[in-house]
């Protein structure tokens, strides 16, 4: 593995312990599927049949601690997402013989880590995250003997580092203009790039937008962010409930159910987050935008966008925070690292500086 390592540094200058572009991602996951086969005999599938969880053989012990988790309260965002990375330790362990979760050691748990060299930091400091958890809960279930959460790894993750990716407002309108309105998906679609834009909704709470959530009599939309399960109240612009009533009256499917936008072909259900990423990156390619490596092209793009033209208009910070759900203006200001033209007004100029010149005691000495 780590000879693979050094090639991806030497070679391309690629180092997996930073954020990729998908090229260089794809190159890093090369070396890693080849490092795991080196390492274990195996490699791990990072794509999941859908309706599996985990093997049978730690079924019951993991649903048991999702029930926990359920319990203190946690979402069921957070709970899917560790479902997620506890089904590929669970594949992990299958593969490595380990027939009841009793047997596990630590070289068990820290070959599962060296499994996670090539994905992002983010992924690997969410799954390090949910063993932590996982392990800390077997202990005191006495399920296992020993708290193997102090054997994993820390990863320090600054989530303030990044620079929010966002498109101007001639590229989101141009993104809206692409739309075709004139058949059903385009007026579903239009309405719901309409609210990440417009109103910088996360994919999440849009999937899961019913009919209850619209208050048509004060032109406001109230919803429960699935992501902070704090309450959000936003303005139901004309534009954007146009868009909605012109999808509702001559797109959507005939269905049951009370959520609004739903897939056009069977199965009729509501849509999921990946799908209106989708949905962004085929309009941003329809409108002819360039997207350089490593800009995000989905939903939360688009709503980042709506921060960055709120700061251009000189919408005070606190405003802002309320646009976008955010319950303190520490978080919103992240988006002060795209606000270029603010940013230009605090730069000082360069002092002069003449090559033969020396200044001492106040004197200027030619040299």
């Amino acid at each position: 593995m780590k000879i693979g390592l050094n090639f991806l540094e030497d070679e391309y200058g690629i180092s997996v312990f930073k954020h990729l572009s998908s090229p260089d991602s794809l190159k890093a996951r090369a070396i890693n599927m080849l490092g795991e086969y080196q390492l274990h005999g195996i490699v791990l599938s990072k794509r999941r049949k859908i309706g599996r969880k985990y093997s049978p053989l730690y079924q019951k012990v993991f649903d048991g601690f999702i029930q926990s988790r359920r319990r203190y309260g946690i979402s069921e965002k957070t709970l899917k997402s560790n479902e997620l990375y506890l089904s590929r330790f669970s594949d992990y362990l299958v593969k490595q013989k380990v027939g009841d979760i009793s047997e596990l050691n630590t070289s068990h748990i820290l070959g599962f880590v060296n499994t996670l060299a090539g994905t992002t930091n983010a992924t690997a400091y969410c799954t390090l995250g949910s063993l932590r958890v996982l392990f800390r809960y077997l202990y005191d279930e006495k399920i296992l003997e020993k708290d193997f959460s102090y054997v994993v790894p820390q990863i320090k993750i600054d989530k303030t580092s990044r620079i929010p990716s966002a498109y101007s407002k001639e590229e989101i309108q141009k993104l809206l203009d692409s739309v075709d309105r004139g058949n059903p998906k385009g007026k579903r679609d239009y309405a719901i790039l309409l609210l990440a834009s417009r109103l910088g909704m996360r994919a999440g709470d849009i999937c899961g937008l019913s009919f209850k959530n619209l208050k048509w009599e004060h032109n406001e939309i109230e919803l429960i962010q699935e992501k902070t399960q704090e309450k959000l109240l936003l303005p139901l612009l004309s534009e954007v409930g146009s868009a909605i009533i012109d999808y509702l009256k001559y797109g959507r499917p005939m269905t049951e159910s009370t959520v609004i936008f739903m897939r056009h072909i069977c199965p009729i259900t509501p849509l999921t987050p990946p799908t209106l990423h989708s949905i962004v990156w085929q309009y941003l390619r329809l409108a002819g935008i360039k997207v350089p490596d490593g800009k995000k092209h989905g939903p939360h793009a688009l709503r980042h966008s709506l921060a960055s033209a709120l700061l251009e208009e000189n919408t005070p910070l606190p405003i802002i925070s309320e646009v976008m759900g955010h319950n303190t203006t520490e978080t919103t200001s992240i988006y002060l690292k795209i606000d270029v033209n603010h940013l230009r007004r605090c730069a000082l100029d360069v002092p002069e500086f003449v090559w033969n010149q020396m200044v001492t005691g106040g004197a200027v000495h030619v040299l």
